[in-house]
């Protein structure tokens, strides 16, 4: 296949399986999800995995689409193309109750325009598709539905790794990680980019050239590199979102528990400090990187679970 997408692999291959049929056969294709869910990518996806992956592809935003720039669209594909009609949503009623027979071919969406091309691949996408003319939403019969980051969050730490690849990161603090799995992404994947970029522009990384256990040889690094991450008086700096319980259980699983030797004792860290335990941080290099991550945040949840009595009877 062409492109892949990422994710925990045993969500994410699958997909692509299904996504590889849905790519090859001709029938029209509407993708769903809310903001930020990764419809580009799965987009990118079905062209290049697809019958017309040689042809000329034309995108065409709901808030923009017109008589002109539907001309410019049956110039640019001809005969043979993908169409992609993103938020479809937007279209106003009369424009998508001509929008469903012109699909069928029942009639051109324009008076002088041409009815659908035979060799036109069309792809819709939407973040409500409640909101859609019925009877549209029926003209597309395979549907992709794609969750939101908050149901899969296996796939998250493949999303950090992916991110950071390029960048000059190797080292990233536990912490980090029950931050992003415990926050509650309103933008999905939009949202964790962003959130990396300004991650990346406020956090300098810092150069830690001796004093942390092991020594510089176990590394084969003269700077290590990772994020300086807390989180008391952040508020300022990311409108954090956590999930019910996470704020309330950190003191008590942090200071009350042997969470962290947990961690170190699984090998799920690495030590860069022995005198503080809050440099304990994965290597982006590390093969199991991804699994460490959730690793830790299925602890973390776990300690939760056992100390919501410890915190009620903390709050009498």
């Amino acid at each position: 296949m062409a492109s892949t997408l990422i994710g925990h692999p045993d969500r994410i291959e699958p997909f692509q399986n299904f996504l590889g049929i849905i790519a090859r056969d001709k029938g029209t294709v509407l993708i769903s999800g809310p903001v930020g869910s990764g419809k580009k990518r799965t987009i990118q996806f079905l062209i290049e995995n697809g019958a017309n992956s040689r042809d000329p592809v034309f995108f065409i935003e709901g808030l923009d689409f017109s008589e002109e720039v539907w001309n410019r669209a049956l110039t640019a594909l001809g005969e043979n193309g993908t169409l992609v009609l993103e938020g479809l949503q937007r279209l106003p009623l009369p424009l998508q109750s001509r929008l469903k027979d012109w699909l069928i071919g029942k009639r051109p969406l324009w008076a002088e325009n041409q009815t659908r091309p035979k060799g036109w691949k069309v792809i819709g996408t939407t973040t409500e598709a409640q909101s859609m003319f019925d009877e549209l939403l029926f003209r597309f019969p395979l549907h992709i539905q794609l969750p939101s980051l908050n149901q899969v969050l296996e796939d998250i730490p493949y999303h950090l790794k992916f991110f950071l690849k390029e960048k000059p990161i190797r080292y990233i603090r536990y912490f980090f990680i029950l931050k992003t799995t415990f926050h509650q992404w309103a933008g999905n994947l939009l949202e964790l980019e962003h959130y990396l970029e300004q991650a990346l522009v406020y956090y300098h990384s810092m150069a830690l050239e001796a004093g942390f256990k092991g020594g510089e040889e176990v590394f084969g690094e003269k700077r290590l590199r990772y994020y300086q991450d807390v989180l008391k008086g952040e508020w300022w700096y990311y409108p954090y979102r956590f999930k019910p319980g996470f704020t309330e259980s950190l003191p008590y699983i942090l200071n009350q528990t042997d969470f962290r030797k947990q961690l170190i004792d699984q090998n799920l860290v690495i030590p860069l400090l022995g005198e503080e335990p809050g440099f304990l941080v994965l290597d982006l290099k590390d093969p199991e990187f991804e699994l460490k991550a959730i690793r830790i945040y299925n602890i973390f949840q776990t300690f939760m679970e056992t100390g919501k009595s410890y915190i009620t009877q903390g709050r009498q």
